[in-house]
């Protein structure tokens, strides 16, 4: 079977506005920023998949049943603007728990792409924050920064930095 390439996206502040979260549970989607660049980029054969940090789980502010609710809404939503994700998954531990799940280490994409027999080398980890290039780097994926957060500073030099989302265009 040939292995398939994928983008590994985080979540918040990526793909949604995460500013009320976890106090406001539901996820209102980036539309502008993100639905042209994710419809191309499934136009061009990736399969998306959505990896996020929720140690809002762990540090008891959120439930698991929440989450998945949360999650399950995004997938929902994106699937409205003709947009398919293939998974999901989510790190519910502190970082002080060590996981091998929990970005920046590689543990959930690492699992996606065992699953869904996902070309590492061919992938690529968008993200916000310094911890998504990392783990994207850590997967062997190629990493996309996006500038969608207000954080200046990465230690982690990514691959390409784009704007928001819809900038795939550019790099795929």
């Amino acid at each position: 079977m040939e292995k398939k390439r994928a983008i590994f996206l985080d979540k918040d502040g990526t793909l949604v506005d995460s500013s009320m979260y976890p106090e406001v549970p539901g996820h209102e989607l980036l539309k502008e920023d993100i639905l042209d660049g994710l419809r191309y980029a499934q136009e061009k054969g990736f399969a998306l998949f959505i990896v996020s940090n929720q140690s809002w789980i762990s540090k008891g502010k959120l439930t698991h049943e929440q989450a998945i609710r949360t999650f399950e809404s995004v997938v929902a939503q994106l699937e409205e603007h003709g947009i398919k994700i293939a998974d999901y998954t989510f790190c519910p531990h502190k970082s002080e728990d060590y996981c091998l799940c929990r970005k920046p280490r590689p543990g959930m994409i690492l699992d996606l792409a065992k699953r869904h027999n996902i070309d590492l080398a061919s992938s690529y980890m968008v993200g916000d924050f310094d911890e998504d290039i990392e783990s994207g780097k850590n997967a062997g994926v190629k990493t996309i920064l996006t500038l969608t957060n207000a954080q200046t500073h990465y230690i982690n030099k990514p691959d390409f930095i784009i704007r928001n989302v819809n900038e795939l265009r550019r790099i795929l």
